[in-house]
């Protein structure tokens, strides 16, 4: 099996797409060196991307993936699978996507597209996303409700049967990394500490965030809110910067991906808020990475109760929260230790099928499947 793979990262930075790609490859890259030697043999992993990449970067090594670097990226992967042969070609990136079929419409039967985002309201996405999907091999969606919705959308549509959508709609989550042993004897600060970590975004809550632990810490004066971030978005840097100055609010910046993990370990309750304005809707269909991290941790998650959130957490869970003091309320309820480790086992075995190597298992299946079609 020869894959090629592309995502239209422009740097590595420690964030969520950046990360999930690296984790996605790296949890692919164990599968093969899993594999009898004689089998090994068989696969070919490459990745073209804009930026060089350095066996060891950012705490990723790699036996069996190939790295090469193109700043026409797209360009570089038609030229190589003419000598290649590539089984598959992976990428994410909807306009890259399209710049495939473009420039070379008989790959079509080879790519496998990530879609990450799409607007049913927005005719021009909709095209490309639909034109994309009519000529591509199979179309991954991050979470199970992007992916219903999308097959219901094409079902009312007409243009493909029941069948075909089963086959050609397929979910590759958003996953982990699991903790390393030397991770597993950290214990929660005392009093509990909340934690932000991610890209800082106007509709990711971080007022919420700041308002909460000022009501939090008029009874528990200790407690700190840590915000781990590697970028702040656009215009909202002056008003974010502001509230990062919050008492109690202590703002460490960029971490890498093992240091942020051992904060979100030691402050002890996670926070990973969204709050979506927009027409669609479409980031609600969704959840944030930074869930799955405090689950895969068995750290407990406040979180806003989203359609990926319910599918994630299930649509009971008790710490779903709405506002700052719907926070403070949870907080006075995991400072109870029974309650704290009843959360962390559950949001522990919720988070068990996001880990790396779960996660990827449906993904390597099916790529084993269609290989054999």
């Amino acid at each position: 099996m020869r894959i090629c793979f592309h995502c239209n990262l422009i740097e590595f930075k420690p964030k969520g797409n950046v990360l999930q790609f690296f984790i996605l490859l790296r949890a692919l890259d164990r599968k093969v060196a899993q594999l009898p030697a004689s089998e090994r043999d068989h696969y070919l992993l490459d990745c073209v991307l804009p930026f060089q990449f350095r066996n060891g970067m950012g705490g990723f090594t790699f036996q069996h993936v190939q790295f090469y670097k193109s700043d026409h990226p797209i360009n570089r992967i038609i030229r190589r699978d003419e000598t290649k042969k590539y089984d598959f070609i992976f990428i994410r990136g909807r306009n890259e996507a399209i710049q495939l079929l473009d420039q070379k419409a008989s790959l079509g039967p080879k790519l496998l597209f990530l879609a990450i985002q799409y607007n049913l309201n927005d005719p021009y996405i909709m095209r490309r996303l639909n034109r994309i999907f009519k000529h591509a091999r199979l179309v991954f969606f991050q979470t199970e409700p992007n992916a219903q919705r999308y097959r219901t959308y094409q079902l009312q549509r007409g243009d493909y049967s029941s069948q075909e959508l089963d086959r050609k709609i397929q979910v590759l989550p958003q996953f982990v990394e699991p903790p390393k042993d030397s991770l597993r004897d950290i214990l929660p600060s005392d009093p509990l500490d909340l934690i932000l970590a991610g890209v800082i975004r106007p509709r990711y809550g971080l007022g919420v965030a700041t308002n909460a632990i000022r009501v939090i810490r008029k009874k528990y004066p200790k407690a700190r809110l840590h915000v781990v971030y590697p970028s702040i978005v656009g215009k909202y840097k002056k008003q974010a910067k502001a509230m990062l100055r919050t008492r109690g609010v202590v703002d460490h910046g960029e971490k890498s991906m093992w240091a942020t993990k051992k904060m979100i370990l030691k402050s002890g309750i996670g926070i990973a808020l969204l709050y979506d304005k927009t027409n669609d809707q479409n980031p609600s269909h969704s959840y944030l990475s930074r869930v799955l991290e405090y689950m895969a941790l068995g750290v407990p998650v406040l979180t806003t109760r989203t359609i990926g959130n319910v599918a994630l957490l299930g649509d009971n869970y008790p710490l779903f929260v709405l506002d700052a003091h719907d926070i403070a309320y949870q907080y006075k309820r995991l400072s109870d230790p029974a309650f704290y480790q009843e959360m962390s086992q559950y949001v522990s075995s919720r988070g068990e099928r996001f880990l790396a190597d779960n996660a990827v298992q449906s993904f390597w299946t099916t790529l084993q499947h269609e290989y054999t079609r």
